[in-house]
């Protein structure tokens, strides 16, 4: 403890012992260390409870500034479904599921990330365009989200009219400018009459009206700006910037958050953190419905092309099917009616089934090419199940050509002529249903959720920066006073002066609040009076007579009773103890002498209304 600040001053009397040898005097805590408790620690807090709070103010004081100060970052998000498969017109599943393939969930999430559906967004958000007015360095920000966005437009605050302060607002369709000014920031200053001036590094690059296109230079050289609308005051700067295409897109994938809730559930949460609330949530609108416009387009663009595989497919069979029907009129005509026996009947429809199912697979893999190799699995089951059917329509025509030879010959004709119908009526029903279809798909993607402007920010939380600021406060200014207290050089214990010096310690008076009260008034040149007189019940005033007492059976020895006062330093309570000690003793009925002896600055006399009555010559 510092002698000083602790106002307590402690009286040593030597006595007829023999002198022990010098020694340093021990460092605060160096013999108790190892008995300090948990009282210490909190008798150490407490007796540096004004810096603890200093420290803790200090950094609650920045935590609010940051809260103030800091510009929010707000959150927007949408909630898409990716079905298991895409669903048509009601009674079409069966011609919908050719088309439909489940696709993982990290697929559809890559698909989301792209940087062609992200470049889609910011083509239409049209997002390489940044326009915001400056605001005044550090506070200006926080002015300008205060005022918030009402209609009317703040006064410059102490004649910045370059800066905004609230309301202002700017909207930019179009810019070009060439690429050495791409990502460098520009300055457009608005003019009297709804006029403005885009300002570069090298000064006014173009200048124009509101409404209309402003452009000046050629080729790469060219600077084109369309200022549509804007709301200020004249002479109000504005932060102009034209970002490269590619930048803005890998800054939006880095940015989006694309997560599927729990596994294997097709539900997919889009979410954007940003300063601007507006523009966030339009992003995230334009992802989940580019995304959904996307697939429903994939979905449709694969229906046109079986429509457009099967189209060139019918003229082809129509041609087929009259051909095989006249031949088998002919033959009618030529030989009459042929009566075919059952087993023939049957023979030839079975055969007709298994020619009609073959062009079938043969159609589906044609159309399957245009997507899949030939290694591709479902390429491979259509090729095993071809070759099956090649061998079933082989072990048929061998039983066919054991027949008769009339029969035999109407048997084919009429086998072709019935296969070639079935085909084309077939192929026709199917490319009127994958007309239905192509006009009819949804999809499948559904939105769940759309992205509304965020009211509440996510970032600063101010309530959670305040409570840890404050803890980091406390626990900063606790370390603080135990650090101080592990530099303090000053003694403690009385205890510790006396196994250090073999001095007697006769009574250690504590600090007075009422003395220190005294304290300031005489240093502000009032005539206050010692505290024994003001206050003889204080704790301070009841140590010295103790004091007093132990003084009483120390001088009983003594060849006389003077009493020597002194200190190591100025400020250590020298002047008090003398003061209060010399009225203790005079009120207990002692004749006593006071005398100061600081012959330079001596101010005993004013404790007592009195005056000095000389002063020592100079030397």
């Amino acid at each position: 403890m510092n002698p000083a600040k602790d106002e307590r001053a402690r009286l040593h009397l030597a006595d007829d012992r023999p002198e022990l040898p010098r020694t340093s005097l021990p460092m605060s805590g160096d013999l108790h260390d190892e008995e300090a408790t948990l009282g210490d620690h909190f008798a150490t807090i407490i007796e540096n409870r004004l810096l603890v709070a200093m420290v803790t103010a200090a950094v609650m004081l920045l935590a609010g500034a940051y809260v103030l100060l800091a510009p929010p970052t707000y959150r927007a998000d949408g909630l898409v479904q990716v079905e298991d498969k895409t669903k048509g017109i009601a009674g079409l599943d069966d011609i919908a599921s050719v088309f439909s393939e489940k696709a993982a969930a990290d697929t559809e999430l890559e698909i989301m990330h792209s940087r062609w559906l992200v470049g889609s967004v910011v083509y239409e958000l049209n997002l390489t365009i940044e326009a915001r007015p400056r605001t005044f360095p550090l506070i200006g920000g926080a002015l300008y989200r205060l005022h918030g966005t009402k209609g009317d437009l703040a006064s410059p605050v102490l004649g910045f009219r370059s800066f905004a302060w609230g309301g202002e607002l700017i909207r930019i369709p179009r810019l070009e400018v060439p690429d050495q000014l791409l990502g460098k920031p520009l300055r457009l200053v608005v003019g009297e009459g709804k006029r403005f001036e885009l300002v570069g590094p090298d000064g006014t690059l173009v200048s124009g009206d509101v409404g209309k296109a402003a452009a000046v230079g050629d080729g790469e050289d060219r600077v084109e700006i369309l200022v549509s609308d804007f709301r200020a005051h004249p002479g109000t700067s504005f932060r102009v910037i034209k970002w490269r295409r590619a930048e803005v897109i890998e800054d939006l994938q880095k940015a989006l958050r694309i997560t599927e809730n729990g596994k294997k559930t097709g539900i997919i949460t889009v979410s954007l953190d940003g300063k601007d609330a507006d523009q966030i949530a339009k992003v995230v609108d334009a992802i989940v419905r580019t995304y959904q416009r996307q697939n429903v387009d994939r979905k449709s663009a694969e229906a046109e092309k079986t429509l457009e595989f099967l189209q060139q497919q019918l003229p082809e069979l129509k041609n087929k099917m009259d051909a095989t029907g006249a031949a088998y009129n002919a033959y009618q005509v030529r030989n009459g009616t042929v009566d075919l026996s059952i087993e023939t009947e049957t023979l030839l429809t079975n055969a007709a089934d298994t020619e009609k199912e073959l062009t079938e697979i043969q159609l589906n893999r044609a159309e399957l090419k245009q997507r899949f190799t030939d290694n591709h699995p479902a390429m491979i089951a259509l090729k095993q199940k071809e070759d099956k059917l090649r061998a079933q329509r082989t072990a048929m025509d061998a039983k066919i050509r054991k027949l008769p030879a009339q029969e035999l010959e109407g048997a084919r004709l009429m086998r072709d002529a019935k296969v070639s119908t079935d085909l084309y009526l077939l192929l026709l029903n199917k490319t009127a249903e994958l007309q239905v279809m192509k006009s009819g798909t949804i999809g499948n993607v559904r939105i769940l959720d759309t992205a509304f402007k965020p009211y509440q920010p996510v970032s600063p939380k101010r309530a959670l920066v305040l409570v840890l600021s404050m803890f980091l406060g406390l626990t900063g200014g606790i370390g603080l006073a135990f650090v101080k207290k592990s530099l303090d050089q000053g003694v403690l214990d009385p205890a510790d002066i006396e196994a250090a010096t073999g001095i007697s310690v006769y009574a250690t008076v504590p600090h007075s609040d009422k003395g220190a009260e005294l304290a300031k008034q005489r240093a502000r040149g009032a005539n206050a009076p010692i505290l024994a007189a003001v206050d003889p019940s204080d704790l301070a005033v009841e140590s010295l007579r103790s004091l007093r007492t132990a003084l009483q059976f120390a001088l009983v020895d003594s060849p006389n009773n003077i009493v020597t006062i002194s200190g190591p330093r100025p400020g250590v309570g020298k002047s008090f103890l003398s003061a209060n000690l010399a009225h203790v003793l005079a009120a207990a009925g002692q004749r006593v002498l006071l005398i100061d002896g600081d012959l330079r600055r001596g101010h005993l006399h004013s404790r007592f209304d009195g005056k000095r009555a000389g002063a020592c010559p100079r030397s």
